[in-house]
């Protein structure tokens, strides 16, 4: 199945992410804490360079063995600000990704790939400076015999991922916001990098976070602690 007509996030809340993230270092921090800290990637999936930021819309890619049509199709119906996903369902023997691709993926404004499997072509792609997310690096690569399914919804890194979702990423990962609540996440994740810098001026003036999130109260909700506290055994 070959889906070539997408719904995504509106540009300007688009634009907002990246403005959060030109002001902020750690964004996807604050969007997983805002979705009930989930919506992280798997620590398994890592950037080919550092370091690497990035907001866009996904054009996913589910693909069957080791076969690169579906990714190339994705590419060719890609927009600007797109970010390609590949489920390549954690293969580390065929490489998924490759210098040109990349070449090819630039020339639709593509901004970032993220692949829960193999790429190749690692020098190339860095000196192009794309970034790109995945699972491993093996000189393999996968043929061109035409099975797959683009803009469906994929497994990534242990997260869901459907056409038009957001993806974020920096240091920390690459974190995934379900179109339907890009723009309430937005709203929220505002408000908690704003309270943040609050608590950050208060731990620069001195005081511990323990203090700060009242720590002793939560513990004293729990019965090993009330009974540690009392000297009992």
């Amino acid at each position: 199945m070959i889906i070539p007509t997408i719904r995504r996030p509106d540009p300007g809340v688009i634009s907002a992410y990246r403005a959060l993230q030109a002001a902020h270092d750690s964004v996807t921090c604050a969007l997983s804490d805002c979705m009930g800290r989930f919506g992280a990637m798997s620590v398994e999936l890592r950037p080919l360079s550092a370091p690497v930021r990035f907001a866009g819309s996904a054009v996913t890619v589910k693909t069957l063995a080791s076969d690169l049509a579906a990714p190339f199709k994705a590419i060719d119906i890609a927009e600007p600000g797109d970010v390609i996903v590949i489920d390549a369902h954690t293969s580390a023997s065929t490489a998924f990704w490759g210098e040109n691709m990349t070449i090819s993926a630039m020339n639709r404004g593509v901004v970032a790939a993220v692949i829960d499997g193999a790429c190749r072509d690692v020098t190339e792609i860095r000196h192009l400076g794309f970034p790109v997310v995945c699972r491993g690096i093996v000189p393999n690569v996968a043929a061109v015999t035409g099975y797959g399914e683009v803009n469906v919804t994929v497994q990534c890194g242990g997260v869901s991922v459907s056409p038009g979702d957001l993806l974020v990423a920096d240091e920390n990962g690459v974190v995934v916001v379900p179109l339907e609540r890009c723009e309430a996440v937005l709203a929220q994740a505002q408000q908690l990098l704003a309270t943040e810098r609050l608590l950050q001026d208060k731990l620069r003036a001195g005081a511990t976070i323990g203090q700060l999130v009242d720590v002793d109260a939560v513990f004293a909700n729990t019965f090993a602690y009330q009974v540690r506290a009392t000297g009992q055994d």
